[in-house]
């Protein structure tokens, strides 16, 4: 899923998601484990707004589900597909744009 600008604008360590999130560390680090989220700079192990935004997403999912981890991975894949599916319905539900040609210069 794309980043959107203005999640992206905040940089954590590892320990401060985990504090951001109130989980534990080792399910933060699991969902890690399953892609779930990424670190957004590697080389140093930070994350951004949007992957705090993606671990409480799960957090909920956790919660109110008594979700597992992998299934939460599979439950966001899911959630962001239909996202997908429902923005391009809306493409395909606006009206055509109409195009008014002069059919005696055509000739």
């Amino acid at each position: 899923m794309k980043h959107s600008p203005e999640l992206t604008d905040i940089i954590m360590s590892l320990d401060e998601l985990v504090s951001a999130c109130g989980q534990e560390r080792q399910w933060v680090i699991e969902l890690i484990e399953e892609n779930i989220i990424e670190y957004d700079v590697p080389e140093r192990e930070q994350f951004t707004g949007y992957q705090l935004t993606t671990v409480r997403r799960a957090s909920r999912l956790s919660r109110d589900f008594e979700a597992s981890v992998p299934a939460i991975g599979l439950i966001l894949e899911l959630l962001d597909e239909l996202e997908q599916l429902r923005r391009f319905k809306r493409q395909l539900d606006m009206p055509a744009p109409v195009i008014e040609v002069d059919a005696d210069h055509l000739r």
